[in-house]
């Protein structure tokens, strides 16, 4: 094999090493968040009895899986008819070390017999970004929940949510 051959196939090799290399490998974080409404604005829609807007500010703590804690606060909108609908809105997650992961979210509401309790299942979530030890952070996931109070300041809520990220 002639030198220029050797050469081109080692920077080939050097390459692809570097390559593989610089890949980022997906991790998965799961935890539980449990959460009240702190603050909470509905607005009658007037055109199907039971139709709702709403906003929300809600916040709380995601228990990880690993034993780690973040405090969690979310700003929400929501349109239900008759509890039912749709609801979307951010998910900051604030870590002890003052690290964050932060996303955005769209999951469907299904109102409960009792009419006090809905179920939650997440349609998307998309991380947006992070800081400290999550800067650069990108990925998406999912959850479900339930609403353990009726809709409103106060109501309590959870949701299991699974993460899936990689970081630079």
């Amino acid at each position: 094999m002639s030198r220029s051959r050797v050469i081109a196939v080692a920077l080939i090799v050097a390459a692809l090493l570097l390559i593989s290399s610089s890949q980022a490998v997906a991790a998965t974080m799961k935890f539980r968040t449990v959460m009240f409404h702190k603050n909470a604005q509905v607005i009658k829609v007037s055109d199907i009895e039971g139709h709702i807007m709403a906003v929300a500010e809600l916040t709380g703590l995601a228990s990880l899986d690993t034993g780690e804690v973040a405090v969690a606060t979310v700003s929400a909108f929501a349109d239900y008819i008759k509890g039912n609908g749709t609801a979307q809105g951010y998910i900051r997650l604030s870590f002890e070390d003052g690290s964050t992961i932060d996303y955005k979210y769209l999951h469907t509401t299904e109102a409960l017999p009792d009419g006090k309790t809905s179920l939650f299942k997440s349609k998307s979530v998309e991380i947006t970004q992070g800081s400290g030890k999550y800067a650069g952070i990108q990925g998406e996931g999912s959850f479900t929940g339930k609403r353990i109070a009726p809709f409103g300041t106060g109501a309590q809520l959870f949701l299991d949510t699974i993460l899936t990220y990689t970081l630079p």
